[in-house]
């Protein structure tokens, strides 16, 4: 009862009954969910639901104090909502799920909540979660946490900033050729030794399916792109003395990779005109010195050469021998102390051989683990800092602070990741009106389309755009284009009918699909403004229902201004070089964000020093 009186004291006898009646959807149990779940039951909430995809890592322990050494390997939802058993009034719903999957989570589910909180880890779940609101208006609470920097941002569509109105950049990723063939960094050999060596000898089987012919290899080099397929197929010689357990054969995998393969790259001329070449590794000190090999060392030294080699020998026996315990399949984990080991002694002799500074074991683990420096006390004061926020977004003080403009409520963040030249820890500014170029919250107008599947069978796409042209009063003349923006497929335009006369379900239109409708009409003048619509898939519909919607007019889109609002792609521009951008990154292991230094309002970046290889590097659409 003193929790209630105290609750009672502050937001009054009304307000504790509303926040009693209150359902809220959490996003995310890890640093700030599992922080936040915590706040919201202390606070009352009536009916908390957990969404959280991910299961308990070793590496959670430090920050998530709901979790223990037992829970390892158990789903953080429903581990969380048993944590906190002892001290809640709440109804709790734990979900062990995808926020993304719309079998699970459709937009009806999203319909039951007054307000929902993300504490995401991850670009494409934020962004969703942020587009379901939109579609809904429903106020969505954002956070994040690196090291001792953090921010909250309350977003209320159509009315603020939503998370997608400034810009986001995109994972830092190599070109292959940099990778395989002229590495200058760590990152690089360790991407080299995760992503690629230690999938190709452990995880995967061997073979190469990608179409070469489309392939971009990053390079124009005949000369390195027969070097790099050849070196690929050779693999698969590897790959079976894994399988085959043939631990003597052992040392030969180190000869194959740093020996024959370099003396094939060194003949390649036209990679060292400008590039310091690398060195063959000395064959004599390839031998199995097991004294050498088990002696015990700390795991912040940078080992020598020798025992570096020995160690990636001895580790490598052992994974061979695991494979066939482990179903011939072996997934890297930065708690697997084997395949940890595997990676940094791969990534070590990879680095002495092409002259780049080798590293410890711990810091190794931090790159190859997308480990982020964790502060438990950010985590506490953000999350601290949503669930009061709350209190302002459901106006539950409205006897203090009335909310009469939602734009006069406040974000926070802290000054260290601003860059202010100020002594406060942290800083509160209102909150911005929506940006024009947003194409998530702006530059659309969004519908929930109801449909069964009965009829998806006899509907066709060329019936369901007349209905739509007659629906929201478009001229038979007009040019229309659909898109499907699930997986961004063409369905219709003015030159392109191909599809008009397949039904919906031939289509694949399932609960969740999203369609963009854009007059495409040959103006100068105005056109209307496209339609985003969300079906959604029920049993008891005879014909197609279309939202009423108010389609404003709006000037066609100049092909030659920046694309910044281009909804073909729905993301906006991606910045090629991060290390140019105005803005400071901050990122957890379970959120991310940026503050930009001249507009003091959050943006989120992926890790610079993200471990992915992508076959060539991502462009921004037109």
């Amino acid at each position: 009862m003193a929790r209630e009186d105290n609750i009672i004291k502050i937001i009054g006898q009304d307000g504790y009954t509303k926040i009693r009646q209150t359902k809220c959807l959490l996003v995310g149990a890890g640093g700030i969910g599992s922080e936040l779940l915590k706040d919201l039951i202390l606070m009352e909430f009536g009916e908390i639901h957990i969404v959280d995809l991910d299961t308990i890592d070793l590496s959670n322990l430090n920050r998530q104090f709901l979790f223990r050494q037992r829970d390892i390997k158990q789903p953080k939802s429903t581990t969380a909502v048993k944590a906190v058993q002892n001290f809640n009034n709440s109804t709790l719903i734990p979900y062990q799920g995808n926020i993304m999957d719309t079998t699970q989570f459709p937009l009806h589910w999203f319909k039951q909540f007054n307000i929902v909180f993300n504490a995401l880890d991850n670009l494409a779940a934020r962004r969703y979660v942020n587009k379901m609101s939109q579609f809904l208006s429903l106020p969505l609470l954002e956070s994040g946490t690196a090291g001792f920097d953090g921010y909250i941002q309350p977003i209320f569509p159509g009315k603020t900033e939503c998370f997608d109105c400034t810009k986001k950049e995109t994972p830092k990723t190599f070109p292959v050729c940099t990778i395989r063939s002229t590495p200058s960094q760590p990152i690089h050999c360790i991407v080299w030794a995760k992503n690629f060596l230690f999938n190709q000898l452990f995880a995967d089987d061997g073979n190469q399916n990608e179409d070469d012919a489309n392939k971009d290899w990053g390079t124009t080099d005949e000369n390195e792109i027969k070097r790099i397929k050849q070196e690929t197929n050779e693999l698969q010689e590897l790959h079976n003395i894994i399988l085959e357990q043939d631990l003597d054969r052992i040392p030969y995998i180190l000869k194959k990779l740093f020996i024959d393969d370099i003396t094939k790259l060194l003949l390649i001329e036209n990679l060292w005109k400008t590039r310091t070449k690398p060195i063959i590794l000395d064959e004599s000190i390839i031998s199995d010195n097991n004294h050498v090999a088990n002696e015990k060392k700390s795991l912040n030294e940078v080992w020598d050469i020798n025992y570096i080699i020995q160690r990636f020998i001895t580790v490598t026996k052992t994974l061979s021998e695991r494979m066939k315990s482990e179903g011939n399949f072996i997934e890297f984990d930065k708690d697997d102390e084997d395949t940890l080991e595997f990676v940094a002694m791969a990534a070590n002799i990879r680095s002495y051989i092409f002259h780049i500074p080798m590293k410890s074991v711990f810091d190794i683990k931090q790159t190859a683990g997308n480990i982020i420096p964790a502060i438990a006390t950010t985590n506490a004061i953000i999350a601290g800092l949503s669930a009061l926020t709350s209190l302002r977004v459901l106006n539950l003080l409205d006897k203090y602070a009335p909310l009469e403009d939602v734009t006069k409520l406040n974000m926070a963040f802290t000054a260290m990741a601003s860059n202010m030249t100020t002594n406060r820890y942290l800083s509160n500014p209102q909150l911005a009106p929506p940006s024009c170029k947003c194409p998530v919250c702006m530059q659309v107008v969004r519908g929930v389309v109801q449909l069964s599947d009965k009829i998806s069978e006899t509907t066709t796409l060329g019936q369901l755009i007349n209905q739509l042209k007659t629906k929201y009063d478009y001229s038979e003349d007009n040019d229309v284009s659909v898109l499907d923006m699930n997986d961004q497929r063409l369905l219709y335009d003015f030159d392109f009918e191909d599809l008009s006369s397949r039904t919906l379900k031939d289509l694949k239109f399932v609960n969740g699909t999203i369609i963009l409708f854009s007059d495409d009409s040959d103006s100068d003048d105005k056109i209307k403004k496209p339609i985003e619509l969300y079906f959604e898939m029920a049993d008891d519909f005879d014909e197609v229902i279309l939202p009423t919607l108010d389609i404003p007019m709006i000037k066609p889109k100049n092909p030659d201004a920046d694309n910044i609002g281009d909804l073909n792609d729905e993301l906006m521009p991606l910045t090629e070089n991060p290390e140019n951008d105005d803005g400071i990154v901050i990122l957890d292991e379970d959120e991310d964000v940026v503050i930009e230094d001249n507009k003091k309002r959050p943006r989120e970046e992926d890790e610079d020093d993200l471990v992915e290889i992508l076959e060539s590097p991502k462009k921004a659409k037109n």
